[in-house]
């Protein structure tokens, strides 16, 4: 580590993997870095300090983590090396050699990671417990985690014995935290959390859909999304903020994981598929025409033929616009594990690659009822190569149009012409641009 690094005014390398909770989290350490004195590495200049934020969900995670941890040190050579996420926990990556730090998800872990950084810059000011942050690193969409931990207890997830038990962030920091980001110039705000629909559960305190109201009560706050939700958490109360509001987006991710009774009893998910269909059913019966994602696991312990034929016909019945198949990964530490009826490795991935092809057809029929008609879509990405935008319209489906320089971060109007796709092409609406017609009252949510 240079002298700099020493003393708080050297760079940072900060790296990533998994879900939207550890995005938000790298984004913490970003800012806690930051203020410490520490600048991003620009280029390929070596970092002084290197933080790999990891994810444990499956061996695979687990493995790719290990990767980035081994490739970062043989960028940086000299970097002081910090673990930090799910993989930091439970001796996961022990066998590392050159780490100097691995700090778990554990309540406090902020704290904890101040004090790593307080070794390195001396005097250190900002709040652990109370850090918020004021924009996104690389985003257009921000995302916002409001709620940690999960005692759920599928028999398939580590992550409760990783992240205990849950926790609420209070109110009105998330209040304050989503103002500071719709300053910034994030108009779609992520709502996240490791189980988000646990929000006020056990302080009695504001639920999930008071935290929605709230959220779309700020203003330049334009598009809130929720992350996954148990199919349970699906209110009625939350269904009617969301219905109220057009500030919040017709976009559920459900996880079904199984559309077999017998399977999601052994996985001990505490739904039914008769309860999941009645989730899905109350959803669009509440929104306009809401897009449905969801997970589903291949080769569950015990899961039989007729099994995963069940799951392939309610995937079919409920006509998700996307699907994210997995085929099951054992995890040391979970029940699953000490089940009977583990299954070859080659079924589940046969199973997964047909469920895959049936997400993939499902996909194309969700798309094509869109083609010819407009939507509105936040510019994520542009590509001055081509002059190729991308980004997602309301129902998280991926659009690329041309256009000029000038749009990113922005939600602009574009007509969707061609389904076969992926992602849609389209062709920019420009005079429906809110971009453009700031001041003309026009409503980016309006349905075509």
């Amino acid at each position: 580590m240079t002298e700099e690094g020493k003393n708080g005014s050297g760079t940072y390398d900060v790296r990533v993997l998994g879900c939207k909770v550890n995005s938000y989290e790298a984004q913490q350490i970003r800012r806690g870095l930051e203020l410490s004195g520490f600048r991003p590495a620009a280029g390929g200049e070596p970092a002084d300090v290197v933080v790999v934020h990891t994810c444990a969900v499956t061996s695979t995670a687990v493995k790719k983590s290990r990767q980035t941890v081994r490739r970062a040190q043989k960028s940086n050579p000299g970097a002081r090396m910090v673990v930090t996420g799910c993989a930091a926990s439970e001796n996961i990556l022990a066998s590392l050699q050159g780490v100097h730090a691995r700090i778990g998800p554990r309540e406090g872990w902020l704290t904890e990671f101040k004090e790593e950084v307080r070794d390195l810059s001396g005097e250190v000011q900002w709040d652990a417990e109370n850090l918020v942050i004021d924009t996104f690193h690389g985003h257009s969409r921000a995302f916002l985690k409001v709620q940690d931990g999960c005692d759920i207890g599928c028999t398939f997830c580590i992550v409760p014995k990783l992240r205990r038990a849950p926790r609420d962030k209070p109110m009105s920091q998330i209040v304050v935290e989503a103002k500071q980001l719709a300053d910034s110039g994030h108009k779609e705000i992520v709502i996240c959390g490791v189980s988000v629909g646990l929000y006020g559960r056990d302080s009695g305190g504001p639920n999930l859909a008071q935290v929605l109201r709230r959220v779309a009560e700020v203003a330049g706050v334009e598009r809130i999304r929720l992350s996954s939700l148990h199919p349970k958490e699906l209110t009625d109360e939350l269904l009617d903020v969301w219905a109220a509001s057009p500030k919040v987006l017709p976009h559920l991710h459900l996880p079904l994981q199984s559309g077999s009774d017998r399977i999601l009893a052994a996985m001990k998910r505490n739904y039914t598929t008769a309860e999941f269909r009645d989730a899905v059913g109350r959803a669009r019966e509440a929104l306009d025409n809401p897009a449905f994602n969801t997970d589903v696991i291949t080769g569950f312990p015990g899961e039989s033929e007729e099994d995963f034929e069940a799951s392939v016909a309610l995937s079919k019945e409920v006509g998700f616009s996307r699907m994210h198949v997995f085929p099951y990964s054992p995890r040391p530490h979970t029940r699953a594990v000490r089940l009977e009826g583990h299954l070859d490795p080659g079924v589940a991935k046969e199973r997964t690659r047909h469920l895959n092809q049936v997400a993939a057809t499902l996909r194309s029929r969700f798309h094509d009822q869109f083609q010819g008609s407009r939507a509105q879509v936040l510019v994520e990405d542009w590509d001055p190569a081509l002059s190729t935008y991308r980004g997602y319209t309301e129902r998280y489906i991926p659009v690329e149009f041309e256009g000029d320089a000038g749009f990113r971060g922005e939600i602009v109007e574009v007509k969707l012409d061609n389904s076969g796709s992926e992602p849609m092409s389209a062709q920019l609406q420009l005079g429906a641009s809110r971009w453009r017609e700031k001041t003309t009252g026009y409503d980016p949510y309006r349905t075509a």
